[in-house]
């Protein structure tokens, strides 16, 4: 067998080997790129959102990780919602779990994939793990949040 072949299927069972393991998958969280913001979402900057939490709007904030599953799956979410035109009445912020660490440190943030509801200033909700379109209705729905 020549060095080309020998070289090829080295890469072949490398690849399927990082395939199932827990350091491919390490490996994937590190180099994916971040979901793109979705037309009526910003990136948190503080200046921003101090402003937000002094206005009358209900103010909603996603943690964020290009890495989570939960994040991507929560960002399709949103997608398929916007799509239909059911974005939130809020103003819409999202906070990078990776560089926001003034803003994880001051609102007690401990993960990722978490929705903070914010109103007058003060947050009024949280809640982890919602990912299907249904229930992230129901959250902002049962907060008094049009959509």
């Amino acid at each position: 067998m020549g060095k080309g072949k020998i070289f090829a299927l080295l890469l072949v069972v490398l690849g399927a080997v990082l395939a199932v393991s827990p350091l491919g998958s390490l490996i994937y969280m590190n180099v994916r790129g971040a979901d793109p913001l979705l037309a009526q979402w910003q990136d948190y900057e503080p200046a921003a959102f101090e402003n937000a939490l002094q206005s009358d709007d209900a103010v909603l904030v996603q943690i964020y990780a290009s890495w989570c599953p939960t994040c991507e799956a929560q960002h399709q979410s949103f997608t398929a919602l916007e799509n239909k035109g059911r974005v939130p009445d809020a103003r819409l912020f999202r906070v990078d779990f990776d560089r926001d660490r003034a803003f994880l440190e001051k609102h007690e943030v401990k993960g990722t994939g978490l929705l903070l509801l914010y109103r007058n200033g003060v947050e009024i909700a949280r809640q982890g793990g919602l990912v299907d379109e249904g229930r992230i209705l129901s959250f902002l729905e049962s907060q008094s949040v049009d959509i």
